[in-house]
């Protein structure tokens, strides 16, 4: 039996912010939920699933908000399932939602998610300090920016990249993030302003940093017979793969060939998945943008690399000469990305969405030219989860950068 093919038909974003003090996580559920419902033009009466993508409780200070999300969202006699895989969680939980769809248990599937991250009694950053084994490694000690800063640093040793590279990245993300109405953080910033920042963990700065965001975000996923009645644009999910490795960094450093802790090589391999399920054999090529899972600047050179749409070594020079600016070649975040706003349940999957709503023209000032095909990625857990997924505007036509 072949896979149903499988349509994005509506997004619903929050505005990002600090806190929202007006609604609780469930009604943030709502928000986004009603949005999504609404670009797509149908109502929670057409659906027949919901995938719930949140993040660990401590996060948000609420036990098990599935529990009422279920009669808040309306689900008597439908199925809700929740996903968790760290900061792949959104993305993660749209490729449940595909998988859904695609094997023809479900023909309209909503998938949606909200962090309230500024609720925690003890704080968002205590909760990460927290994640890692306390015998193992915690002697180091590790939080999530010591992590990526590692990762930075064998990158650095191996290729020669510099902080500049790191900045000139940061630099270009906040000015992107300054042209999208939902990002957090609007305010641009030059390369010199993020290097005079100080440091978190050498060789990342605080302006190379996420910051702490709340807010929703829902994609409604739709069948091609559903698809075909809707009036909405459509990005036709082409391709979706995942990939996980080890918990422990130690066991990917040393000689520990592709699988180093620098070079992000389960992204490579969840993409590679993804680009033959896409058919798509020149990513740099047939894919006109990306959004990947970039909290970090400092992450972004791997993480590009990793996708195959430049060269071991190359992303930082290509960096110089505006490669990945919105008008570059291959644009890399052009909604400013995990950079300018991190609500983790859902920072994967606004990737995917970007992605999709690129392909969909809907991403009004900080939509690029000519898209065609798109790809959207999240990661999470200690580095170890990663989610590629891949839009296009039409479901069965060769991937290519321009209509």
């Amino acid at each position: 039996m072949s896979p149903q093919r499988c349509a994005v038909a509506g997004v619903g974003m929050s505005k990002f912010q600090t806190k929202r003090d007006d609604l609780d996580l469930v009604g943030l559920y709502q928000e986004g939920a009603v949005l999504a419902l609404a670009d797509a033009g149908l109502d929670m009466a057409d659906i027949d699933m919901v995938v719930l993508a949140q993040s660990p409780d401590a996060l948000h200070g609420i036990g098990h908000p599935e529990q009422t999300a279920a009669g808040a969202l309306g689900l008597h006699g439908k199925p809700l399932m929740r996903v968790n895989t760290g900061g792949a969680t959104g993305a993660s939980a749209v490729q449940a939602g595909w998988w859904a769809v695609a094997s023809g248990r479900s023909q309209a599937c909503l998938v949606l998610g909200a962090e309230k991250m500024g609720d925690a009694t003890r704080g968002a950053q205590e909760v990460l300090n927290k994640i890692w084994d306390a015998a193992y490694e915690a002697a180091l000690p590790l939080n999530t920016i010591v992590m990526c800063a590692m990762q930075a640093i064998r990158y650095m040793d191996r290729y020669g990249a510099t902080e500049e590279h790191f900045a000139l990245s940061a630099a270009r993300m906040r000015t992107e993030g300054a042209r999208n109405e939902y990002a957090h953080l609007r305010t641009p910033m030059t390369v010199d302003a993020v290097l005079a920042t100080p440091y978190l963990a050498y060789p990342t700065r605080l302006g190379m940093a996420c910051p702490r965001t709340t807010g929703a975000c829902a994609m409604v996923l739709v069948s091609e017979e559903v698809a075909r009645r809707l009036s909405a644009p459509l990005a036709w999910v082409r391709g979706f793969a995942a990939r996980a490795n080890t918990y422990f960094m130690g066991d990917k450093m040393g000689d520990c060939g592709p699988n180093d802790h620098g070079l992000y090589h389960d992204l490579h391999l969840a993409a590679a998945s993804a680009y033959a399920m896409a058919g798509i054999t020149r990513p740099a090529e047939q894919l006109r943008l990306v959004e990947p899972y970039i909290p970090f600047s400092v992450m972004e050179p791997g993480e590009l690399e990793a996708l195959g749409v430049c060269g071991p070594g190359e992303a930082p020079k290509l960096a110089e000469i505006g490669h990945f600016d919105h008008d570059g070649p291959m644009p890399c975040c052009p909604s400013g990305g995990v950079l300018c706003a991190n609500p983790i349940s859902v920072s994967a999957m606004a990737r995917v969405a970007e992605a999709a709503q690129q392909v969909r023209q809907r991403c009004g000032a900080h939509q690029v030219d000519g898209v065609h095909t798109a790809l959207g990625a999240g990661a999470g857990g200690s580095v170890q989860f990663f989610t590629v997924g891949i839009f296009s505007t039409a479901p069965d036509e060769p991937c290519r950068r321009y209509p």
